[in-house]
C-alpha cells in the first residue's frame, strides 16, 4: 500500500504551487473578458451608427428623385379620378393619394434636416470609432500580457497537473474527498507540524499526538481548531523539496 500521508503532503504541495502559478496570472483573464465584450459593444455601436449614416446619404441622393416619382404617381392618380365609375374607386384613389402624400411630406421633412443629421452622425461616428480603436489597442496590450504569462507558466502548469494527477490516482478516496472538502475552507489543506503547533493556524499540539504523528501510520490527523490535515515536519519538508524539483 502506498504511504497515504507521504501521499497527501505532495498533493498539498503541488497544489500550493498550481495555485502559485494561477496568482500569477492574476485578473489579467476576467480583465481580457471584460475588454472583449467592451470591444464587441463599442463595434455595434459603430455599425449602428455607420447604418444611419449611410441612411441619410442614400436619403440626399435619392430623396429628390424619389419626391418626383412620388409626385407623378399622384398626378396619375389624380387623373384616373376623372375616370372612376363609382364612389367605392373614387374613395380608394382617394385614399391612395392621400398615402402619398404623407409618404412625400414624411421625405420632405427628412430632408430638411439632412444635412445637420448627417453631420452630427459623422461626428458621432468619429468619436465612437476613435472609442473602439482606443479599445482594441487595450485588448490587444493586455491579451499579449496574457499571453506571454501563460506561455511561460504552460510548461509548469502541465508538469504539475501530471504530477497531481499520478498522485490522486494512489490516493485513498476518502482521503481525498476530505482533503478537497478542507480545501474549500483553507487553500492549504494539509499543513505541518513545527514546533508542535498547526503551522495552518499556529494551535497547539499536543506532545504525546507529535510524537505518534511521526510513527509510520495511516491514520489522517486533522487540527482542532481550523481542521486542516496535519503531517509531520521531516515529511513534509521532504515532499516539498521533490515536488519543487518535480521528482515524486
Amino acid at each position: 500500500m502506498h504511504d497515504q500521508i507521504r501521499l497527501l503532503a505532495q498533493l498539498s504541495a503541488i497544489d500550493v504551487r498550481l495555485d502559485d502559478l494561477h496568482d500569477e496570472l492574476g485578473d489579467l483573464p476576467e480583465e481580457v473578458k471584460a475588454l472583449e465584450e467592451d470591444v464587441r459593444l463599442k463595434q455595434e455601436a459603430v455599425d449602428a451608427t455607420q447604418v444611419l449614416v449611410d441612411e441619410v446619404k442614400h436619403l440626399r441622393g435619392n430623396g429628390h428623385v424619389t419626391i418626383q416619382s412620388i409626385q407623378d404617381k399622384e398626378a396619375k392618380l389624380a387623373e384616373q379620378q376623372f375616370q372612376v365609375k363609382n364612389n367605392r374607386e373614387f374613395d380608394a384613389i382617394t385614399k391612395e393619394i392621400e398615402h402619398c402624400k404623407t409618404e412625400r411630406a414624411g421625405i420632405e421633412d427628412r430632408l430638411r434636416t439632412a444635412s445637420v443629421s448627417e453631420e452630427n452622425l459623422t461626428a458621432t461616428l468619429e468619436e465612437q470609432t476613435g472609442e473602439l480603436a482606443e479599445a482594441k489597442t487595450g485588448l490587444t496590450k493586455k491579451e499579449k500580457e496574457l499571453g506571454e504569462l501563460t506561455g511561460d507558466n504552460n510548461t509548469e502548469l502541465k508538469k504539475y497537473i501530471a504530477l497531481r494527477l499520478r498522485v490522486i490516482a494512489d490516493l485513498n478516496d476518502e482521503w481525498e474527498a476530505e482533503y478537497e472538502r478542507i480545501r474549500t475552507f483553507h487553500r492549504e489543506a494539509a499543513v505541518a507540524v513545527r514546533r508542535e503547533s498547526c503551522s495552518g493556524c499556529y494551535s497547539a499540539i499536543p506532545s504525546q499526538r507529535v510524537v505518534e504523528m511521526r510513527i509510520p501510520t495511516q491514520v489522517l490527523n486533522t487540527c482542532e481548531n481550523c481542521g486542516r490535515v496535519l503531517i509531520s515536519e521531516h515529511v513534509f519538508d521532504e515532499v516539498e523539496d521533490l515536488v519543487e524539483e518535480g521528482e515524486i
